[in-house]
């Protein structure tokens, strides 16, 4: 099913990616918040060998100290009491010193044990952690290939291997429901009929010989299959245990295309090339074993097998690193939704459901954010590239201002200057011009006449 931007514009998303953003978050808190006691537990472990290593360095100089006491006393002849004293001090006080030094790394040997275990406890939630995701999700840009394996002739035991951020392998256990028609060990012919090829085969009373000759596969067992990595293997044997002559199938999507192995007989035959008929044939049986397991890659049932990589998930010591994978390729995706979504407090999705009809998927950032509450600002840093925050509010618009008139300063002119007019007989009037003709300053005082 392919999905919606926000804005009705096409994308290439197969899954909600909402759903996967949600869960993928939860998980990396669970993962951070080990990964942070982890490095506490470790730091625990430096302060107590420090603290073990300073304690046996005091009792070595505190036993030293009495050495050098009791030696640099009086104590007369090697038989006096007082010699044999002093030697029973000394004794006494090396046995004490060696005591307590004991005492001192059998506490450092028993805090270093249950910080280990602790630490252990950390990874396995880690492992739990990656899988609730997987059980749920494909991670991004995940490779996955399908193993199908035949147990004891009457049942498959299905499982699929993955590969994703870098060098993360997974191994999950797939559950083939009892109506599936992959529930027993399956023969060809249930999936095609009467299905001929041409393949070499040795022959011959006194001289052995290898010719071509028809071979029915229809009748054999299909024992295991390998799908979605390089090639395609179908194993084909007489007998559904998976013993007795048969042939193994390699197809391919480049040439040869389609590699025929005998397999089971005393003398081994070399891979042989089918002809462009007989290969349309198996590459017909391919496609039916595709279809027919599909489905299965939706049922998973347990995490099997992780390793990160040179080593098992469980003994990763820094798992950090899986996050910041993680994030490192969400970003991009996570980006692209918010800037296609017309809510900017949200991320939004939509998907069609036919009859003109949509539905929307969406994802309040404020309910993202609350996600990564429990961790500390250094760790909810990381989650920086997804974009997680406010969106920036649109800057207000700039005050528009009526332009200001440029005045030119005009040429000096002079003006030559006439005696003041007779002041009026009602009032004084006092005029002040100044040189430069710029400012006037006219006062006016009222006439008093006497009482």
């Amino acid at each position: 099913m392919s999905y919606l931007y926000g804005d009705s514009s096409s994308s290439s998303l197969q899954i909600n990616y909402i759903d996967f953003l949600r869960d993928a978050l939860d998980f990396s808190v669970q993962v951070l918040a080990a990964d942070h006691r982890m490095r506490e537990g470790e730091a625990r472990v430096v302060e107590v060998r420090r603290a073990c290593a300073e304690e046996v360095g005091r009792l070595e100089a505190l036993g030293a100290a009495i050495a050098r006491s009791v030696e640099g006393a009086p104590i007369g002849p090697a038989e006096s009491p007082t010699a044999l004293c002093a030697q029973a001090v000394l004794r006494a006080s090396a046995d004490q010193v060696r005591a307590a030094i004991d005492r001192v790394h059998a506490t450092l040997t028993s805090d270093l044990a249950q910080s280990e275990s602790q630490s252990g406890r950390e990874r396995e939630s880690v492992v739990a952690a990656l899988s609730t995701l997987l059980l749920r999700h494909d991670l991004p840009e995940m490779t996955s290939e399908l193993r199908l394996q035949q147990q004891g002739g009457t049942r498959y035991a299905a499982h699929v291997h993955t590969r994703s951020l870098d060098d993360l392998e997974a191994v999950l256990e797939l559950e083939i429901a009892a109506a599936h028609p992959l529930a027993h060990v399956l023969r060809v012919e249930k999936l095609v009929e009467r299905l001929e090829v041409q393949a070499p085969e040795t022959g011959g009373w006194l001289r052995k010989e290898v010719k071509l000759r028809p071979q029915r596969l229809d009748k054999e067992y299909i024992t295991e299959l390998v799908l979605g990595g390089a090639q395609t293997i179908i194993k084909l044997r007489s007998a559904a245990d998976g013993t007795g002559v048969g042939y193994d199938v390699l197809v391919r999507a480049e040439a040869p295309r389609v590699q025929l192995l005998r397999t089971g007989e005393a003398t081994d035959l070399p891979a042989f090339d089918l002809g462009v008929d007989d290969a349309a044939k198996l590459i017909d049986l391919e496609a039916k074993l595709i279809a027919a397991t599909g489905e299965l890659l939706h049922a998973r049932k347990a995490l099997v097998d992780a390793r990160l990589g040179d080593g098992p998930l469980a003994e990763w010591r820094n798992p950090k690193k899986m996050v910041e994978r993680l994030v490192a390729k969400m970003a991009p995706v996570v980006q692209e939704i918010a800037k296609r979504s017309l809510t900017p407090t949200e991320l939004v999705l939509k998907r069609q459901l036919g009859d003109g009809r949509r539905e929307e998927i969406f994802v309040s950032r404020d309910e993202l954010r609350r996600k990564l509450g429990p961790l500390a600002n250094g760790s909810r840093a990381l989650f920086a590239p997804l974009g997680l925050g406010e969106p920036a509010s649109e800057p207000a618009p700039a005050p528009v201002h009526a332009p200001v008139p440029v005045v030119e300063k005009a040429a000096t002119v002079v003006v030559p200057r006439s005696p003041p007019p007779p002041p009026a007989k009602s009032e004084t009037a006092a005029i002040s011009l100044d040189d430069s003709l710029d400012r006037m300053i006219v006062s006016e005082a009222p006439s008093r006449k006497p009482d």
